[in-house]
């Protein structure tokens, strides 16, 4: 697992768990379940993405076919469309925390990702940064 992957993944588990809590108390244990089985699936589903991602540019690497990662990509769509509406339909997840839960990850990803891009300006000897395609120096 790469180092950006276990800091999203860990983000977003500790925002599922502290949402989680209240909206158990607040709504009850369908709110509860929809907030953490929703962030369960878009976290598999971030994990998948971020592993074909990694192989097809890995160095070397066999790039994939595209036939077969369009296959792959709507069996994926088509298992998390069934357990989210298994999780709605069987009354199991409350539909406004499954829509919680669906948010958590795309934010934690945000974050990281701009944490990362900060950080790599900053340590980069140029200073980081792209104007019209030609690296420049940070201003003095």
């Amino acid at each position: 697992m790469t180092e950006f992957r276990a800091r999203v993944t860990l983000e977003t588990a500790i925002v599922l768990a502290a949402l989680a809590v209240p909206a158990a108390w607040l709504v009850g244990p369908s709110a509860a379940v929809g907030v953490l089985a929703a962030g369960g699936l878009t976290v598999g589903n971030f994990w998948w993405l971020s592993r074909a991602a990694t192989a097809a540019g890995a160095p070397g690497g066999v790039p994939p076919r595209v036939s077969g990662w369009i296959f792959a990509a709507g069996i994926r769509f088509l298992v998390l469309f069934a357990a989210f509406a298994a999780l709605c339909a069987g009354g199991y997840a409350h539909p406004v925390a499954v829509v919680l839960g669906l948010t958590v990850l795309p934010c934690a990803l945000i974050v990281q990702g701009l944490r990362d891009a900060t950080t790599d300006r900053l340590t980069s000897p140029s200073g980081g940064g792209y104007r019209g395609g030609a690296a420049v120096a940070p201003p003095d």
